[in-house]
């Protein structure tokens, strides 16, 4: 059966601290959603305009993948400074297996003033 997740909203950072990543893992048999090797995740936040902010590239730097094969997936979001404006964001994760791109995760995050500023 397909992974259903909801909007999952990651905790509140003030702008320009670094954020605390994550780690997504999937051991998977039966579904197909993840029989092809993962070569690629991205992460990106978009602004209330719905414009990209920031974006981490597994292909340039800020994502780790650790195990790509075929229904055992292994990522890691590493820990980033977040360079974004107070406010609240979207994010989403998208991930390439094969030729597919798909948004695998996604939610909201909210940006608070920096109280160093």
């Amino acid at each position: 059966m397909a992974c259903q997740l909801k909007t999952i909203t990651l905790e509140p950072v003030a702008s320009g601290e670094t954020w605390g990543g994550l780690t997504f893992m999937i051991d998977s048999s039966d579904d197909t959603a993840y029989a092809a090797a993962l070569t690629r995740v991205r992460m990106s936040w978009r602004n209330s305009a719905g414009t990209v902010a920031q974006t981490l590239d597994s292909n340039v730097s800020g994502i780790t993948i650790e195990v790509a094969t075929a229904y055992a997936w292994s990522f890691t979001v590493e820990p980033s400074a977040l360079a974004l404006p107070a406010g609240f964001y979207t994010w989403a994760i998208e991930t390439t297996a094969g030729v597919v791109d798909k948004d695998l995760l996604s939610g909201t995050q909210q940006i608070t003033t920096d109280p160093h500023a």
